[in-house]
């Protein structure tokens, strides 16, 4: 049993550092390939102090990595089929999302799916 305990511990560690709306988005920008700060920023119309703060997180927890191009820095998914895991979940939730119409719901998972589909996982 304590193999269980231990493995629910750090699951449930990952979901706490991604249940923000903000890191969600993120990661499933991060799908479609390694970007800068101000790649990201501009994508998702984020400040971009916040997009770093948001991938601090995300790296500690090595779900995002860093690596120097000359002057700039690049992020990139760790485990590229986290993205997936998380579309798959939209269908999970779709049932609570009250504010968001079917339609809309659709929507949002066939462009996270398509921009998915554009790399190699």
């Amino acid at each position: 049993m304590p193999s269980r305990k231990i493995v629910a511990t750090e699951l449930a560690n990952v979901l706490r550092q991604i249940s923000h709306p903000d890191r969600i988005r993120l990661l499933l920008r991060l799908q479609s390939g390694a970007q800068t700060v101000n790649d990201l920023a501009e994508a998702l119309e984020i400040p971009p102090t916040r997009v770093s703060q948001h991938l601090s997180v995300l790296r500690a927890i090595a779900l995002v990595e860093t690596e120097s191009q000359g002057q700039k820095r690049v992020y990139s998914l760790s485990q590229p089929e986290l993205a997936l895991w998380l579309i798959d979940g939209i269908d999970f939730i779709a049932h609570r999302l009250g504010r968001a119409s079917a339609k809309d719901i659709e929507h949002a998972k066939d462009l996270w799916q398509q921009e998915a589909s554009t790399t190699t996982i």
